[in-house]
This record gives structure tokens, C-alpha cells and sequence, in this order.
């Protein structure tokens, strides 16, 4: 597969991916719970990848996409399909991914239904409510899985404990504690997002401001429906990059976007 890498990254460019993503590909390259799926034309080159991570009973598709002179031959159906295989044989109930609007008619034909969207910002924090922050290290890493399935409804212990270094903060307090902790803010090494999650409106536009409060600016990746952390986005001026639907094929599992104050990435959330 290493060989390949290169012509995936060159196939997922082409198809309108931005320069982050051969970052992201190398969680999938290097986790026995990721994948890196790829279609290849009528000459053997590479026309097609779709990107596989997956979590306990969830599993999520990302990072698909087809090179322009291979598209309208089926072959999105094809890799998305391919890909929901291979989640399912590894436990997935539940298939997520973040759908563009030109993706979202193939998901829908395929059972798909549509969550809520999440909007890429960049910018520069400014004033946020005051918090005691603690830097994590590699004994809270119990607390950090505890706090994230509380917000996220899935066990994503598998990208969590892939995190090496840990570099990131979180707050303690009273009230919303889940096993000693309100709030985290992990940096990602796979995109530009940094991955957030808080019991606390206030906790979570803290942290926030904790990962984007400059000199250069930051980027957050917020669900549509934390309005505390949209709202806070607004009032520090940051610039809408992109946005992208979530879409779900399977149960509920029970995630809470109104917890949610940044994620890792478009992919896995």
C-alpha cells in the first residue's frame, strides 16, 4: 500500500480535496483499524479511493473520492459500498461520514440519512470565559476515552490511543464531570482541526479559545447545532472555510453536538 499512497493522494486532489490530505491519510495507512480502499482503471493506474476507520460498533467512511475523468461511471456507489463492507466486517453497526452536496444524492440512494452539518472556521479567538486548563498527559488517557464517548456515542478508543504525543488541555471543575473531567482540547496530527469536547458551553468556548488564541490563526471544525460554539466563532470574526453534511447508515449512536466544540477532521468527526 505505500507504494500507492502517492497516486491515492494525487487521485483525492484531483477530485477536489485540499492540501491537508495526505495528513489524513495516514491514520487508515498505519492503523489495523483503518483501510485505504482504491480503485484502479482499465490501465492499472489508481481512478478511485475511499478511506475506512473503524470504531467498536461505529465505523466511518472518509476521504472518498473519484479522479475527474472516472466519475459518472458508478464507481462512488462502488467504492462507498466497498468501503460499508469492510466496516461491517470489522464490527461497524452504524457507517458515518461527512457528505458534500455533490456525494450526498449517492449516500441517500444508498440508505443514508442526513444528521446535521459541520462548518470548517478560521481565525483568531478572542475573549472567552476564564478557566483554570491543565496540560493532558498519558495518565488521563482513561478520562479523555470516558469524556468522548459521553459526547460522541461511540468508542474511539483506537484514534485516541494513537495520539503520540498527547498535545493538548483540559479543565476540571464541578457540575457536567465525567470521571474528573468538563472539558478537553486535543491538537490532531492527521488536518488542521483540533478535537474538543465539553459538558459546558462555557468549558468548550474556553478550550476553544485555548486552541485558536493566536499569534497565527487556527481552525475549528464545529457541528451546526452547538450554537454556543457557532455563536462565539461569529463574535471573534473567524472566516467560514468550508462546511459538510453527516450522514448516518444504522442506528443512532447517540452522539451530542451540542457537546462537541471541534473535530479532529471531515472524516471520522
Amino acid at each position: 500500500m505505500d507504494r500507492e499512497v502517492p497516486l491515492a493522494v494525487d487521485v483525492l486532489r484531483r477530485a477536489g480535496f485540499g492540501t491537508q490530505v495526505a495528513r489524513l491519510l495516514e491514520y487508515p495507512r498505519r492503523s489495523p483499524d483503518g483501510a485505504i480502499l482504491v480503485a484502479e482503471g482499465a490501465n492499472g493506474t489508481i481512478v478511485g479511493v475511499a478511506c475506512c476507520a473503524a470504531f467498536a460498533t461505529s465505523g466511518w467512511i472518509g476521504a472518498l473520492g473519484v479522479s475527474p475523468e472516472a466519475r459518472r461511471s458508478g464507481l462512488g456507489t462502488a467504492l462507498t459500498e466497498a468501503a460499508v463492507r469492510w466496516l461491517r466486517n470489522h464490527g461497524a453497526q452504524t457507517v458515518l461520514l461527512y457528505a458534500t452536496e455533490a456525494g450526498r444524492p449517492v449516500y441517500e440512494r444508498l440508505g443514508f440519512v442526513a444528521e446535521q452539518r459541520a462548518i470548517a472556521w478560521r481565525g483568531v479567538a478572542g475573549a472567552a470565559p476564564p478557566l483554570d486548563l491543565q496540560r493532558l498527559g498519558d495518565a488521563d488517557r482513561a478520562r479523555i476515552r470516558a469524556l468522548d464517548q459521553a459526547v460522541t456515542g461511540e468508542r474511539r478508543d483506537a484514534v485516541l490511543d494513537a495520539i503520540h504525543p498527547l498535545a493538548g488541555v483540559f479543565a476540571g471543575g464541578w457540575g457536567g464531570v465525567v470521571n474528573g473531567m468538563t472539558g478537553w482540547a486535543i491538537a490532531s496530527p492527521w488536518g488542521a482541526g483540533t478535537a474538543i469536547a465539553a459538558t459546558r458551553p462555557e468549558t468548550g468556548v474556553a478550550l476553544m479559545a485555548a486552541a485558536t488564541g493566536g499569534p497565527a490563526a487556527g481552525t475549528l471544525i464545529v457541528p451546526d447545532g452547538n450554537l454556543a460554539a457557532n455563536d462565539a466563532l461569529r463574535a471573534w470574526r473567524f472566516v467560514r472555510l468550508n462546511d459538510a453534511l453527516r450522514m448516518r447508515l444504522g442506528p443512532d449512536v447517540g452522539w451530542h453536538p451540542e457537546h462537541q466544540f471541534g473535530l479532529f477532521n471531515l472524516f471520522w468527526g
